[in-house]
C-alpha cells in the first residue's frame, strides 16, 4: 500500500515537473516612447533666440512613477502590467525627448540640464506628468497621455507660460506595443504644440526680425491708403 501510494506521488510530481517545464516562461519587455522631430516652418524667429533654457527634470503624479505601464478600464482603478515595463523612468523619457526635440528645433542658443552646466540660464521650462496611460473601454483602446508644462523667466521668477495638454488616441491594434507608438505620437504633437508657444513668448521677448522687403514693393505699398471695414469681426480662438 505504501509503494503504491509513493509510486503515485511520484507520477503527480513528475506530471506537475514536466507542466512547469513545458511552460511558457514570461519575459519582461521593455518600451520606449520615441519619435524623430521634425523641424518647424511656422517659426517667428528663424533663428536661434540668444538665451539659455535649463530644462528640468519633469515630475510625475505617485501612481505613474513606476516602471510597470498602466493601464485602466475605469477611471477609479488602475492597473499596472507585471511584464510589460518602460526601458526608462516615464518622467527622465519624457524629458529627454522634449530635449531632443528642441535641439532639432534650434529654439534658443544653448539648453541645459542643470544650473551648474556651461552659462546661467536665463528660463527653465519645467513641468508635471499627470496621466501616461493605456485606456481600455469595452470596445476600443486608448493612448492616454495628461501633463502641464511651465515656462519660467528665472532673473524674477516670473512664469512666463503654463498649459496643460490632456489627449487620447484610439488604437486600433489592440497590443502594448501599439499603445506606446501612439503615445509617442501625442508627445511629439503635445511638444510642437510647446515650441510653437515658446517660439510666441520668447518673440515677445527679444522681438521679431523684420523680412527683407524689395523697394519695388514698398513703393507700392506707400501709394495705398489703409482702410478699415465698417463691420469687422475678430474671432477669437477657443
Amino acid at each position: 500500500m505504501n509503494l503504491r501510494r509513493t509510486k503515485f506521488t511520484v507520477s503527480i510530481l513528475s506530471v506537475c515537473f514536466l507542466i512547469l517545464f513545458c511552460a511558457k516562461v514570461q519575459v519582461k519587455q521593455f518600451y520606449l516612447l520615441n519619435y524623430s522631430p521634425s523641424v518647424s516652418r511656422d517659426r517667428l524667429n528663424p533663428s536661434a533666440y540668444p538665451c539659455t533654457i535649463r530644462l528640468r527634470e519633469f515630475d510625475i503624479e505617485e501612481a505613474y512613477s513606476r516602471p510597470q505601464i498602466v493601464y485602466r478600464q475605469s477611471p477609479f482603478q488602475l492597473r499596472y502590467y507585471v511584464y510589460r515595463v518602460w526601458a526608462v523612468k516615464p518622467q527622465r523619457m519624457v524629458t529627454d525627448l522634449l530635449h531632443k526635440h528642441l535641439l532639432v528645433a534650434n529654439l534658443v542658443s544653448n539648453i541645459v540640464r542643470r544650473f551648474d552646466e556651461g552659462n546661467r540660464p536665463d528660463y527653465e521650462i519645467s513641468g508635471i506628468i499627470e496621466a501616461i496611460e493605456e485606456y481600455d473601454s469595452e470596445e476600443f483602446w486608448f493612448a492616454h497621455v495628461a501633463l502641464r508644462i511651465n515656462l519660467t523667466r528665472v532673473r524674477d521668477g516670473r512664469l512666463m507660460y503654463t498649459r496643460r495638454f490632456d489627449h487620447r488616441k484610439r488604437v486600433f491594434q489592440q497590443e502594448p506595443e501599439y499603445v506606446v507608438r501612439e503615445m509617442s505620437a501625442l508627445m511629439e504633437y503635445i511638444f510642437t504644440q510647446a515650441i510653437h508657444d515658446f517660439d510666441a513668448v520668447l518673440s515677445s521677448e527679444y522681438g521679431t526680425p523684420l523680412p527683407a522687403v524689395n523697394e519695388d514693393d514698398q513703393k507700392i505699398k506707400e501709394t495705398i491708403i489703409p482702410t478699415i471695414p465698417l463691420d469687422s469681426t475678430v474671432i477669437e480662438e477657443q
